[in-house]
């Protein structure tokens, strides 16, 4: 059963770099819901370590979390911080240091 772990997805700055952090995939990915209760889409989910300045590449592709819906993902188990865009590119959130050990159920707000 998915842990629901509710987060406020707190705005701060934080830039993109031009070279993308690498996720790779071990085999021990485990799901991660994002639930948008935003008013606006989330078009982008990206994920970088803690220690790092450069997010990951889009792990949604094509697919969107529209507002009142949630979307899974599956990630490599760790600490990750978490980035949320609109379709224009625009920041909507970011949490920082998140412990994903196991299915978890994150929610934009």
């Amino acid at each position: 059963m998915n842990t629901l772990l509710r987060a406020l997805l707190v705005v701060v700055f934080a830039g993109c770099a031009s070279t993308p952090t690498r996720i790779v995939n071990d085999g021990t990915a485990v799901p991660l819901g994002l639930t948008n209760r935003a008013a606006e889409t989330v078009c982008y989910l990206f994920l970088s370590a803690p220690a790092e300045d450069r997010w990951s590449e889009d792990l949604l592709g094509s697919a969107t979390i529209d507002p009142g819906a949630t979307r899974t993902v599956r990630v490599p188990r760790g600490i990750w911080d978490l980035r949320t865009e609109n379709c224009e590119h625009e920041l909507m959130g970011v949490m920082r240091s998140a412990r994903i050990t196991r299915a978890t159920t994150l929610v934009v707000q």
